[in-house]
This record gives C-alpha cells, sequence and structure tokens, in this order.
C-alpha cells in the first residue's frame, strides 16, 4: 500500500506545494509561482472524468468496456496527517449484457470512509441485485492518509517542512508545447503540454521514500518510467499563477499484470470558503454481502 499510495501522494504534494494586459512569462518562472501559489492553498472543489481505455480489471466492473469515471467534490488540505475529501462519482460502461451505470458518495476521513449508493443501472440476469438504497456504510481506513503520503506513521512538522522543500526546489516539468491562452473558469491561463523530467522525478521519489519511510524500498526506475510516458497538459492562470486544470494521458500495470490505457482531466475551483466536509449520520457497518441483496454465508 505504501508503494502504491506514493504516486497519489506526489500528485497531492504538487497540490499542497506546489490575457489581455498581461506579459508572457517564461516557463520557469510560472512553474516557480505555482509551486508557491498552491503550497498555501488549504481547500479546493475539483471536477473531471477518468476513462479508461479497453476493459476493466476492478472487481465489481470486471469486464466493462470504456469505462468512464466522472464527478466531483472537495478537499480539505489544512492538515497533511488529517486529510478529508468528498467525492460524487458516476461510473458507466458497457458490456455484452448492457449498460452499466452506478452513481456514489464517498466521504474520507483519517480513521473512516463513509458512502452510499445514489443510482444503479445494472443489465438483467446478473447473480446478484444491487439497488440505490442511500443508506451511508462505513468501512474502517486505516489511515489511508499515511499511506497516501508514503509515509506509516504521522509525518512531524519537520517531515512536511523538507516534502514542501523538496517538491519546491525540483524543476520536474519542461514545456513541450504552447497552445494560444484560453480562459477558465473566468481566469486567462497558459495552455501547455509538458513533459515530467525522468531524473529529477527518480531524484524526487528517492528523498521522498528516504524521508517517510527509509525502511520501504520503492522501484524508482518503472516509477520514473511510468511517470515520465505519461502526457501531460497544465492551464495555469495567468495572473494568479493557480493550477486550473491538468489533462493527463498514460498507462499503469493492473494486479494481473495487464497495462492499462487512460486518460484523466481534472479542473480545479473555489479554492476558499467551500462548505465543510461533515460526516453523515445514521450509518451502518459495511457488508458486501448483505449490499448486493445476498445470503449470509451461515444460511
Amino acid at each position: 500500500m505504501v508503494k502504491n499510495g506514493l504516486i497519489w501522494g506526489l500528485a497531492l504534494g504538487l497540490l499542497i506545494l506546489g490575457g489581455c494586459g498581461v506579459k508572457s512569462e517564461e516557463p520557469a518562472a510560472v512553474f516557480a509561482k505555482m509551486t508557491q501559489t498552491m503550497s498555501q492553498i488549504e481547500q479546493l472543489e475539483f471536477s473531471g472524468e477518468f476513462n479508461i481505455l479497453g476493459s476493466s480489471t476492478v472487481a465489481l466492473l470486471q469486464g466493462l468496456q470504456d469505462l468512464r469515471v466522472s464527478g466531483s467534490g472537495r478537499v480539505n488540505l489544512t492538515n497533511a496527517n488529517n486529510i478529508k475529501y468528498l467525492l460524487n462519482l458516476l461510473i458507466t460502461g458497457m458490456s455484452s449484457e448492457g449498460k452499466t451505470e452506478i452513481g456514489a458518495e464517498l466521504r474520507s476521513f483519517p480513521d473512516v470512509n463513509y458512502f452510499r449508493l445514489t443510482q444503479i443501472t445494472m443489465p438483467l440476469g446478473l447473480p446478484f441485485s444491487l439497488a440505490p438504497d442511500n443508506k451511508w456504510y462505513q468501512i474502517k481506513s486505516g489511515g489511508q492518509n499515511r499511506e497516501l503520503l508514503g509515509s506509516n506513521q504521522p509525518l512531524t512538522p519537520d517531515q512536511l517542512q523538507l516534502i514542501r522543500g523538496l517538491i519546491a526546489n525540483t524543476k520536474l516539468f519542461n514545456v513541450v508545447q504552447k497552445f494560444p491562452d484560453e480562459t477558465v473558469g473566468g481566469t486567462r491561463v497558459y495552455h501547455w503540454q509538458v513533459a515530467v523530467d525522468k531524473a529529477a522525478t527518480r531524484g524526487l521519489l528517492q528523498n521522498w521514500s528516504n524521508l517517510t519511510n527509509p525502511e520501504d524500498s520503492i522501484n524508482l526506475e518503472q516509477w520514473a518510467a511510468m511517470l515520465s510516458d505519461y502526457t501531460y497538459e497544465f492551464w495555469i492562470g495567468k495572473y494568479d499563477h493557480r493550477l486550473m486544470r491538468v489533462l493527463i494521458k498514460g498507462w499503469y500495470d493492473s494486479l494481473d499484470q495487464q497495462r492499462v490505457e487512460f486518460n484523466t482531466q481534472i479542473n480545479f475551483d473555489r479554492f476558499s470558503s467551500i462548505p465543510a466536509i461533515e460526516r453523515p449520520t445514521n450509518v451502518q457497518e459495511f457488508n458486501l454481502r448483505q449490499l448486493l441483496g445476498l445470503p449470509n454465508a451461515t444460511q
């Protein structure tokens, strides 16, 4: 879990640490200002979609073609050891039996994850039933925020400060192509295709791992090769240097070692004064057999 969580920790770290009448700036200066600006953000809202090209390998969605996950949410980054986030998701895909569509809301806290099903459309003839009962279920998380940041233990203020320094001082991105300026969410933005520097990525991952969990080794070459093989596009505000949108195209290896291609686009908005992320009430313990309408194992 620590190894798998490191990539998500890196992405999250970029968030935490990270025009008419406006003179164009050099990319290096823009990236430096973006990192500094994003490092001050403690909360934000986001929306976007994640697309898998080909067949899904997720157990419940096994065999679905061209799986799409769209949704929106918000995240509280005030405390890196107490990250909270909310997601509203709609998962759609096609199989030979027909269309599958699942809507869900998730709320994550350091100790517990909560979820509820809000919408279900599934082909007939499946060996189980699944209904959008809108009931809240909970699953103990086991400290996923620590794993997200690549550590088995809460990070100290000194460790967090060192991680901020690592990200701020690592020049990960180089501009491959400049597109005409655009407007995103009412903000004039630079739109660039960028590439990740493989050597810089390898060094960042190694130093991050040494800081957070030095006893656990990671496959630096695999991670660096995968991240540098992605295609990235950034939309960065020309006035405030906030990261407004990111598009990523790439691949990952599934549990059965099959390469899965994906693309994802995320839009960022409302960097302050967002509604609080509250724990739901009237929550039940999660029971998969009960949720699927299957008889208990003892029956």
